[in-house]
């Protein structure tokens, strides 16, 4: 006899209430129209310039990739490398400690593989760690650079540096451009929603504004608002910062700020503004590229450091300023050692006079001595001490103090002697001296 099969009606079989909120989710989000679904893009790219490198780079630790993405299109990386970061884990702070550095960089120069040991394969670009935030911060060592290798690739392997493959380094190099391309180095690149993203540059975008409107309406108090306690310039404290700019607001009836191009990019707590200014009074009007390093002090974005470039400095009319004032001197002599510090080259030389002479060489030949230098050392740092200037006769200054050099492994300790001379409205280095002394018999 055949056994009779039980049924079940349907309406008996009973579904755990936790399947039912999974199986919900899980249509709701299918039929959710891709148009209503959250549009995700890297954290830190919040404003691209109009002109100037359309690229910014990505460097994410915890992936051991270097992510490249174009302005056209932030949603997707244009490229993806896989890469290598320090043997240790956390942002550099220290020579040694085998760190790769977190924060947001540039790209300061390039070699190809004649130029470099075979360790570093056949490209190399070094970043400029320590940027102005980390000096501020205390962190220390140098060489950083993007590189190629003359081995397998491996995670986490090098001394701090970002490791490729070589053809990786070579395709990443058409995308480089010097001083304007971005290199954001992140433990983990945070993606974040396109709406919510646009909210904060435009707020960042006025805070910009605002600072440029202050500086152009001669509105010093508001001006200075907009930068930390612990700002300095060269070798201007956030007080002395400011009764500069108020004195160049009174010697200045009109003063005339644009910018353009500008760019936004953010990590945990730092924001950078790059942009093209354009500076004109009655007097001057110079074009240079400026950045901007904010950090958020509480919910307030607040400028910590700024760094000029200077592209073209042009003289309307004659300067009715004094022949000669030491304050003037002073902020000359730092901004000549700035310059050459940041192996701004530009700067440097923009200092010196056309007929300038030092041991035995011209400007044309002291020029092609400092990119030699500069090409030679990753890193330079002059220390001045006990300045001294003296007014000469006519439209001349005698400046001297005790020089301290030290680019990479080496170093040096001397007196070091500049005559100055007045050019229209500037003073114009017309030559130095430099003599070798032994610190040991100073104490």
């Amino acid at each position: 006899m055949m056994r009779k099969e039980k049924k079940f009606p349907l309406t008996r079989i009973k579904i755990p209430i936790f399947c039912l909120t999974f199986l919900s989710v899980i249509f709701l989000h299918l039929g959710q129209p891709s148009y209503a679904r959250p549009k995700l893009v890297p954290a830190p790219l919040l404003k691209w310039p109009e002109q100037g490198s359309p690229y910014a780079v990505l460097v994410d630790k915890s992936k051991q990739e270097v992510s490249l993405y174009h302005r056209d299109n932030p949603f997707k990386p244009l490229k993806t490398y896989p890469a290598s970061t320090g043997e240790n884990d956390g942002p550099k702070s220290k020579v040694n400690d085998r760190k790769t550095p977190e924060g947001i960089y540039f790209f300061t120069d390039s070699y190809v593989d004649r130029e470099l040991a075979p360790i570093y394969g056949v490209r190399a670009f070094p970043i400029d760690y320590p940027n102005p935030i980390d000096k501020t911060e205390g962190r220390g060592g140098y060489g950083i650079w993007f590189h190629g290798l003359n081995k397998p690739l491996k995670p986490t392997d090098t001394n701090g540096c970002i490791a490729f493959n070589n053809p990786n380094i070579d395709d990443l190099a058409s995308y480089i451009k010097l001083d304007e391309t971005p290199v954001i180095i992140s433990q983990q690149v945070r993606m974040v929603d396109y709406e919510d993203m646009k909210k904060e540059a435009r707020e960042l975008e006025q805070i910009v504004e605002n600072w440029r409107a202050a500086w152009a309406g001669k509105q010093i108090d508001r001006y200075m608002s907009l930068y930390t306690a612990r700002f300095y310039s060269g070798a201007k404290n956030w007080k002395q910062y400011k009764a500069h700019k108020a004195r160049l607001a009174r010697n200045y009836k009109n003063i005339e700020v644009n910018i353009k191009n500008l760019r936004l990019v953010k990590t945990d707590g730092l924001v950078v503004a790059t942009f093209d200014q354009d500076y004109t009074t009655e007097r001057l009007r110079s074009r240079g590229k400026k950045k901007l390093y904010f950090q958020q002090n509480s919910k307030q974005w607040k400028i910590t450091r700024e760094v000029f470039t200077l592209v073209k400095r042009e003289q309307v009319i004659p300067p009715k300023a004094p022949l000669f004032n030491p304050q003037e001197i002073r902020d000359l002599i730092y901004a000549w050692k700035a310059a050459w510090e940041n192996k701004d080259l530009v700067t440097y030389l923009s200092m010196y006079d056309p007929n300038f002479r030092s041991r035995e060489m011209n400007l044309k030949a002291w020029k092609k001595h400092r990119e030699r230098l500069n090409h030679k050392y990753r890193s330079i740092q002059v220390d001045i001490q006990d300045l001294i200037i003296v007014k000469g006769p006519s439209d001349t200054v005698r400046v001297s103090f005790k020089q301290g050099y030290q680019a990479d492994g080496y170093h040096d300790f001397g007196l070091k002697k500049i005559n100055l001379v007045k050019k229209g409205k500037y003073w114009k280095i017309k030559n130095e001296e430099w003599l070798p002394l032994d610190r040991k018999s100073l104490l």
